[in-house]
């Protein structure tokens, strides 16, 4: 080919590159317009109801991965009756959108709630969206179980989220303002026990993932949750246990 053919054959797909019509990454969705994921988790909780009845006005737990990999949850809570219902690696919507199948059913005496840090970290929701979805969450459970305290574990500031660390405090500290307007709820802030002061995980707190609690961290865990859910199961005695017979 002539140079100056070359040339003009250059000028020509330049052109063209120009004209061309840009192709940008497609924008998500915010996650309230984002399907529920969790059907199949949902159906095997409601497959357990049914072949074995969990008590009614029970400790529930309620939100995402953290709580559902609490093998030791039942024995931590001992002698409360416990449900465990946390699933997936859920988010805040997911949790309201199927609080009619595994929460009110159970019509809960006080609930453990731990969710919001994947709406964050994961899907991109800045912290309010979950910190509103939380007040609808507790306003539907009221509407039918006005007496149901609520316990609620701040999100972790996990070291495999570092770069999040700073929504994930706004996040918090959202939840801890919140729990002081409601009454018969409690916050507790569960990186005392897993993260050193310096923000950094204490040894042998995580799995490998430097997401979930070891063993060593859900008891850690336990000694910071455990006189909260104390005192809501003390505060909620007169509108769920019968007095006794004289």
């Amino acid at each position: 080919m002539r140079p100056t053919l070359w040339i003009c054959s250059l000028l020509t797909l330049a052109v063209f590159a120009a004209d061309a019509p840009k192709t940008t990454k497609p924008a998500s969705k915010p996650l309230a317009e984002q399907p529920l994921r969790m059907e199949k988790d949902i159906q095997a909780f409601e497959a357990k109801d049914k072949a074995n009845p969990p008590p009614q006005h029970a400790l529930l737990l309620s939100g995402a991965s953290t709580l559902r990999m609490w093998k030791g949850a039942a024995e931590a809570f001992s002698p409360y009756p416990v449900i465990n219902r946390g699933f997936g690696g859920s988010y805040t919507t997911e949790v309201l959108g199927y609080m009619d199948r595994i929460t009110l059913p159970y019509h809960p005496r006080v609930v453990l709630f731990h969710c919001g840090g994947n709406d964050v970290n994961n899907a991109g929701d800045p912290p309010s969206a979950p910190l509103g979805r939380i007040r609808e969450y507790v306003k539907r459970l009221r509407k039918e179980n006005p007496d149901t305290a609520v316990v609620f574990m701040a999100t972790t500031r996990a070291p495999s989220r570092r770069n999040k660390w700073a929504e994930l405090d706004q996040f918090n500290e959202g939840l801890a303002a919140y729990c002081k307007e409601e009454k018969n709820v409690w916050f507790v802030d569960i990186n005392t026990a897993l993260n050193e002061a310096n923000g950094e995980g204490k040894k042998d707190h995580y799995l490998k993932d430097n997401l979930h609690p070891s063993e060593l961290g859900y008891q850690a865990i336990t000694k910071v949750v455990r006189p909260a859910v104390d005192e809501a199961w003390k505060a909620t005695a007169a509108a769920f246990e019968k007095p006794a017979a004289k």
